[in-house]
């Protein structure tokens, strides 16, 4: 039987395993591209997702690892 917290923990790690994606490809996109504009433009936004990756880890470890 699946409990609640299982659901809450399975859609936090899909949250992070998008997130992760997502930081990876602004990443990449930042140290590819030759216009200082879109440089600046996918460093805010790698930035932005690393925000993202912290806030749901914290969250994690607040819900999830509190209650095994």
């Amino acid at each position: 039987m699946v409990d609640t917290t299982t659901k809450v923990q399975d859609a936090l790690k899909i949250a992070l395993e998008k997130e992760k994606a997502s930081y990876k490809f602004y990443k990449k996109a930042a140290e590819t591209v030759n216009d200082p504009g879109a440089k600046k433009m996918f460093s805010f936004l790698a930035k932005e997702e690393e925000k993202h990756i912290n806030m749901l880890e914290e969250e994690y470890d607040k819900n999830i690892l509190q209650e095994m």
